[in-house]
This record gives structure tokens, sequence and C-alpha cells, in this order.
């Protein structure tokens, strides 16, 4: 089944409207969540934290709150290696259970002092749901 359900479910159960693949900054979220005027960029990975860090950070730059979730079996080795960094940068840790999908927040996300714009959800709708002037498209 993979990370996206479960985690599409954690912050849909929470009052959250979500988008996937939003472009922010040079990187594209897998999740960006919507609730009032809260915005929250979520990183999937299956491995490959490294990677998910440097995303992390920028998305930084347009929402307010960051999480990187990973499968449940990969969080301790993820903790031991970057644990400082994650309270260091404010990110949050999501841990995915790959046998019953359950998410546990690991870690809780710090308010990203490093926002200089925001994601729109109200842009992102217009982008999404506008009339192409393409007939094949």
């Amino acid at each position: 089944m993979g990370i996206v359900k479960p985690v599409s479910d954690y912050f849909e159960k929470q009052g959250y409207t979500l988008r996937y693949e939003i472009r922010i900054g040079f990187c594209r979220a897998d999740i960006v969540a919507f609730k009032n005027d809260t915005v929250v960029g979520v990183e999937l990975k299956i491995c490959d934290w490294k990677k998910a860090i440097i995303q992390a950070k920028n998305y930084q730059l347009g929402c307010d709150y960051i999480f990187l979730a990973f499968p449940h079996s990969k969080i301790s080795n993820v903790l031991y290696k970057t644990e400082q960094i994650f309270r260091e940068e404010g990110l949050g840790l999501l841990a995915v259970d790959e046998k019953n999908f359950d998410v546990k927040k690991i870690i809780e996300a710090k308010q990203s002092s490093k926002k200089m714009g925001s994601v729109s959800l109200d842009y992102i709708n217009r982008r999404m749901f506008s009339v192409s002037r393409y007939k094949f498209l």
C-alpha cells in the first residue's frame, strides 16, 4: 500500500484539505495540507533521509510546518542519524506502521521561521481545475 494513504488519512482526520505533488521552490512536496491559515508540507520517504531533509528545508520557505514521514521500520535508523538535525531545523517526524498503517508523531514540527511566502490552496485549486486551452489536455 505504501505510506501515502496512511499519512493522507492522518491529516484528513484532523480536518485538513490535502493536495499532492505541489511545487515549493525547487522541489515538489508529496503532500501539502491546509487548515484555516495553516499550511503543512509533508515529504514521504522509504529511505534517503538526506534528500528528505534537503527537500523539507526548502518547504520551510512556503509552509508553516514541515513533517517527514518514514516507514516505522526505518525510524530508529533515521532518528539515530538525524534527531539533532530535526530538532534544530524544527522538522517533524512521522512513523508509518507497515502492518496496520497507523501513523505516529515521533517529533513535533516547529513553526517555520524561514517562511518567505505561503502556498495558497485557492491558487492551487484555480490552477488544478482551470480549463486548458488545448483540447487534448
